[in-house]
């Protein structure tokens, strides 16, 4: 993901960058490694565990990136994540890439509604609503 990133929506476009399901930082901190760390560019990643993002905040803080990386907590289908410039609006389209490398995959296995729906019927809308003009998501599979 850091190679497609690196060749497609380079730092040098001051990429605003949303990790979907950060886990552990490791997705994030190697974007950051690989030169997404100038001023401009946002790197953000969001997790429904709060333990899951004390450890990425952790883990970013050990290995130097605590200043370029954000982390918070958020149930991406009901929540929005924070604005990367900081207004208040942080449910419209404000990203130019977002990624996710097995969120997606986690949230289809969670129970279904009353109607029977996955809960991942959710998600398609909530990443086209966060996505700016143009923008890029990225997601793992196989």
């Amino acid at each position: 993901m850091v190679n497609w990133a690196l060749e497609h929506v380079p730092p040098s476009f001051r990429p605003t960058i949303l990790e979907v399901g950060s886990g552990n930082g490791i997705l994030l901190l190697g974007l950051l490694e690989a030169g997404y760390n100038s001023e401009g560019t946002i790197l953000h990643g969001v997790d429904y565990s709060d333990a899951a993002v004390k450890l990425a905040q952790a883990i970013a803080g050990n290995r130097g990136g605590s200043g370029g990386i954000t982390y918070t907590h958020c149930d991406f289908l009901q929540d929005d994540p924070p604005s990367p410039n900081r207004s208040s609006d942080s449910g419209t389209a404000n990203w130019d890439l977002i990624m996710d490398k097995g969120t997606y995959d986690a949230i289809a296995l969670g129970a279904r509604d009353a109607n029977g729906r996955s809960p991942a019927t959710h998600y398609p809308d909530r990443v086209a609503r966060l996505l700016k003009p143009g923008g890029i998501f990225l997601i793992t599979c196989g």
